[in-house]
């Protein structure tokens, strides 16, 4: 077939998705090229808002169509978590000039573990702290970080229920229980987003980089075919760069190499005499 004569679908405008058509779209005879996005923006699981006077970032899964059974078993062994961000603005800044991290230490807890069965007593002890943002004019913004099933949960709770939690334990940190409450509050709720539900891949217990390998192969899996119909790009299908979104840019563009390398090969065939 001819280059003009070639079709190329990217499923989704995540950063993975836009980086392969960039890539193609960039190529001296690029194909005839569309994108398909669920959503009404483009970024998947990069989300840029302002909000406070700040620019600030939320840091797609893969989909599972009928599959060969290695390829489906790796889907299920390869992680996927949450990880939210939580914005607090402050009338006035209750920590030093020079303070650049709030960290929370809880007695008897582990980060790594989660917390008893009832998360809507405890649910804020999987919070690993709050960085400290610039300030600006005269906001002053903290912005926490929470991860794993507490992080779920919270996405369940009111603007007011995770306010009040958190004032708590502002209060606490401080040893100042008159401490003001913040002014407004912003959160990400990644895992009810109904396109993502969660935020990164990850190796989990039991799986290797080998899944995450087996993930990335495109279809048909007979590497001798020179008819690919499907390939595979995001985070989880890179072995090194898993769970970032740098990851998720380099595996569109590993993509759009592949069909480019595969259509060159193609061009250097000779015709068939009939």
């Amino acid at each position: 077939m001819a280059m003009e004569g070639r079709r190329v679908l990217v499923v989704g405008g995540g950063i993975a998705g836009l980086g392969a058509a960039q890539r193609l779209g960039c190529h001296p005879a690029a194909p005839h090229l569309r994108v398909l996005e669920a959503t009404a923006r483009a970024g998947g699981r990069v989300r840029s808002e302002r909000c406070f006077g700040f620019l600030k970032e939320h840091q797609v899964t893969f989909f599972e169509p009928p599959l060969p059974a290695e390829k489906a078993e790796a889907i299920r062994k390869i992680g996927f978590g949450t990880n939210n961000k939580i914005f607090l603005e402050f009338e006035e800044p209750f920590w030093e000039p020079s303070c650049e991290f709030i960290q929370v230490v809880w007695e008897d807890t582990s980060p790594l573990q989660d917390t008893d069965p009832l998360l809507q007593d405890a649910w804020f002890k999987k919070l690993i702290g709050f960085l400290v943002l610039p300030a600006f004019e005269s906001m002053h913004v903290l912005c926490g970080f929470i991860a794993g099933l507490e992080s779920e949960f919270m996405e369940t709770l009111s603007d007011e229920e995770v306010l009040l939690s958190l004032t708590q334990v502002l209060r606490r940190v401080t040893g100042n229980p008159q401490l003001p409450a913040p002014k407004s509050m912003l959160r990400s709720r990644w895992h009810s987003a109904p396109y993502t539900r969660g935020s990164y891949s990850y190796v989990a217990v039991g799986s290797t980089g080998d899944d995450v390998d087996l993930l990335a192969q495109p279809l048909p899996a007979d590497s001798s075919s020179t008819q690919l119909q499907i390939l595979f790009a995001g985070e989880a299908t890179h072995r090194t760069f898993y769970s970032t979104t740098h990851g998720a840019l380099l595996s569109g563009w590993r993509e759009a190499e592949r069909l480019f390398g595969l259509w060159n090969s193609q061009a250097q065939q000779p015709w068939r005499r009939l």
